[in-house]
């Protein structure tokens, strides 16, 4: 849990009435990962990637390791990444984004200071280059945590390989990434990989109470644990964005015979409704689930060839989603296209 009275920072990824990573004082789960960052620590590793699917707790394990590094609490067990005093000064600086010794680089607000900006830029890592030229005197421990590593673009990822080449003393950088698959070769060469697996249902449920048991109706936690895939911050966006309802609408069209153009419409609608992204992100995240599930039922009766032809289609939604995005693509006309797609992958014998 997280002292209420803070008032913490708004990230482009903030969620209503939600504390933020930063706010953490505890994880649950992830045994293995926080042996491996134990490890890498007191064995001198100075900078760590730490990897799984966005929304299980790497953001959150990021935080509660600083708060462990620069509070000076004795690492002399792996029990001490595991929590944080939130009396303390150091917990309420780095809570707060406002401590000496860390520097939080996430996606920057926009210069007219209306929303975020879709990509971690150069300007910020010139940032976290004059941040470790005014520390490097001191003498002090310092954390860089990055959140996340995909979001960099290229000129951002040259600049902080550059500082991974030559790591100053006494700083450990944590990057926190939700897959390895787009992140330039030579940062993962010089970086120790931590793998976070996706929390089980019961630790998701755990974490749902923790941080949203009052905002949530009780009777609906075991439905947004199932389709959590493991990542508490999908359950928290589906409960907080009518998730369910969603999801109950996109079932019912993908597996209507023929083609429902009035349903597929109206989900297209909220796909592309101004203002938030969060719908489109939950509707493309559900068919992709949908694709993901398709394949695996193939596999299981056997049917190589149709469990293939599946998975190459599911790279090429992967594909086409991060097209439309980078290139700011209509998101009502992308789902129609990318919905129609499906249900005829869906309704092909």
């Amino acid at each position: 849990m997280a002292a209420q009275e803070i008032e913490f920072p708004e990230f482009f990824d903030s969620l209503d009435e939600i504390s933020p990573p930063c706010a953490a004082t505890s994880l649950i789960g992830h045994e293995t990962a926080m042996e491996q960052i134990f490890s890498a620590i007191t064995g001198g590793h100075h900078a760590l990637i730490l990897d799984g699917e966005q929304g299980i707790g790497k953001a959150s394990a990021a935080f509660l390791t600083a708060n462990a590094v620069l509070g000076n609490v004795p690492l002399d067990d792996v029990q001490a990444l595991y929590q944080c005093d939130e009396n303390t000064g150091t917990y309420r600086q780095i809570a707060q984004n406002v401590h000496p010794n860390m520097l939080y680089l996430t996606r920057p607000k926009k210069d007219d200071g209306k929303g975020f900006k879709t990509v971690i830029t150069v300007d910020e890592v010139r940032r976290l280059q004059r941040f470790l030229g005014m520390t490097s005197s001191a003498g002090d421990k310092r954390i860089i945590i990055v959140d996340s590593l995909g979001d960099m673009n290229r000129n951002a990822a040259n600049a902080v390989l550059k500082l991974l080449e030559e790591p100053p003393v006494n700083t450990l950088f944590l990057l926190v990434c939700h897959g390895l698959g787009g992140i330039l070769p030579t940062i993962r060469s010089r970086c120790q990989v931590v793998r976070f697996q996706p929390l089980d249902n019961e630790q998701v449920k755990t974490v749902l109470n923790v941080v949203a048991g009052t905002l949530l109706d009780s009777d609906q936690i075991p439905q947004l644990t199932a389709l959590s895939g493991g990542s508490v911050r999908h359950a928290l966006l589906m409960a907080l964005n009518g998730g369910l309802e969603l999801k109950e609408n996109l079932d019912l069209f993908l597996t209507s015979v023929p083609f429902d153009t009035a349903r597929a419409h109206k989900l297209a609608e909220v796909a592309g409704a101004r203002g938030s992204d969060t719908h489109n992100i939950l509707l493309r995240q559900m068919m992709f689930e949908s694709i993901q599930q398709a394949a695996i039922q193939a596999a299981q009766n056997g049917n190589v060839h149709r469990a293939a032809q599946i998975a190459r289609f599911d790279e090429e939604f992967g594909e086409r989603a991060r097209m439309a995005d980078g290139f700011n693509l209509d998101r009502k006309q992308e789902f129609l296209i990318m919905a129609n797609k499906v249900h005829a992958l869906l309704h092909t014998a």
